[in-house]
């Protein structure tokens, strides 16, 4: 008994002085899709960082927290995090309200931020001056540069000329909306519309009868997972002529693919299990063998690149010293699911890895996500139904 209780000792004293990461994700919420395919990933890597020796000598330890995909929820559980839980590193970030919320307590308290979402770029105007802020996934103004390469594709041959616009009222849609109307038409094409809507309200018949009015070639919408459904539904009642439906929400609903009314939507993605390269076959296996099945969430991948990339800077610097972490995760560069990752200057910020490079632009053919665009990508050409 005396043996089995200091080992139960020495078992706690190790763990007390783990490296701490906490994790801040939307497991509830509009965002909850995106936040539990993203726990997957973390978990999943978690797991062979810890097989292969943990960080610093010791198993690390992650903290999750959910934000509700809610502000108000964000930001006292990111000060828990950091001030309760005391994590030495943060990790995560999928939304880019929560992102914008949580900005002030992670420059107050000096916060290490390995993030990995929140593309708006408020988000980017927010931790410009902050010093250990590393941000994956690319910033909307990169996202926005591979839709115009895929429709301008589309407008040499499909003819593609109009676009109507509907986009959500918070930061994710609202924030780069008059950019977004500006890139089209220097990009030659004819906005028709522009109209917000409230994320998950469901309530698009008014948007959908405008747009119908105006006979666009393409409907371009820019929401959340909660709203793929409810506006392809409105969609199909009114029959809404389009050549294309395209979307770019951060994740899709779970099912999406198994509806008839997803049936040639196109949307935009980091990643895709199909995606041949020998990081994204690994990630896939390993993924598998965990949890039984293939998630097709890119946030799955890339919070996995997220953890993995922060642990091996850890191990690098030889210590929790943000400086000297911060100095050996921006010499990374390494191959990902998503291709190579390096951090360079973005247009406000020291540290962003991905880039335009990285996307996908697939449609929603016979039951599965089949890419159409970059064509050296392609599984298929795009379906066009106008």
């Amino acid at each position: 008994m005396k043996k089995i209780l200091m080992t139960g000792v020495l078992m706690a004293l190790s763990l007390s002085s783990a490296v701490k990461v906490g994790v801040l994700i939307p497991l509830s919420g509009s965002g909850s899709v995106s936040g539990q395919a993203a726990k997957n990933g973390f978990q999943l890597a978690l797991d062979e960082i810890n097989r292969a020796g943990g960080v610093l000598g010791k198993p690390l330890e992650l903290v999750i927290s959910d934000d509700g995909s809610a502000p108000a929820k964000a930001v006292p559980e990111f000060v828990k995090l950091v001030t309760v839980d005391r994590v030495d590193f943060m990790a995560g970030g999928v939304s880019s309200a929560t992102s914008i919320a949580v900005s002030g307590p992670a420059k107050q308290y000096g916060t290490f931020m390995a993030w990995m979402g929140a593309a708006a770029v408020p988000v980017e105007d927010a931790f410009a001056d902050h010093k250990y802020f590393f941000h994956y996934h690319p910033w909307a103004y990169y996202n926005f540069e591979a839709v115009i390469d895929y429709f301008k594709s589309l407008r040499a041959t499909r003819k593609a000329r109009t676009i109507a616009i509907a986009y959500e009222d918070g930061p994710f849609g609202s924030a780069g909306i008059n950019d977004t109307i500006a890139g089209f038409k220097k990009a030659g094409f004819n906005v028709v519309m522009s109209e917000k809507f409230k994320a998950g309200s469901g309530n698009f018949g008014p948007l959908v009868s405008k747009a119908k009015s105006l006979n666009p070639d393409i409907l371009y919408w820019i929401g959340y997972d909660v709203d793929a459904l409810p506006l392809a539904t409105e969609v199909k009642q009114q029959n809404l002529k389009v050549g294309l439906i395209y979307g770019t929400p951060p994740s899709w609903p779970v099912g999406f693919e198994k509806n008839s009314l997803s049936e040639n939507v196109g949307g935009l993605s980091l990643w895709l299990p199909s995606s041949p390269n020998a990081q994204s076959r690994q990630f896939v296996a390993a993924y598998k063998k965990k949890y039984g099945n293939v998630t097709e969430e890119y946030m799955a991948p890339l919070a996995y690149v997220n953890l993995k990339t922060l642990a091996a800077a850890i191990n690098k610097a030889g210590s929790t010293d943000k400086d000297k972490v911060a100095a050996e995760l921006a010499k990374t560069n390494v191959p990902t699911p998503f291709g190579p990752l390096t951090f360079t200057k973005s247009l406000k910020t020291q540290y962003q890895g991905f880039k335009t490079g990285s996307w996908l632009s697939f449609q929603y053919i016979r039951d599965d996500r089949v890419p159409v665009f970059p064509l050296k990508f392609a599984k298929k050409t795009t379906v066009w139904s106008k």
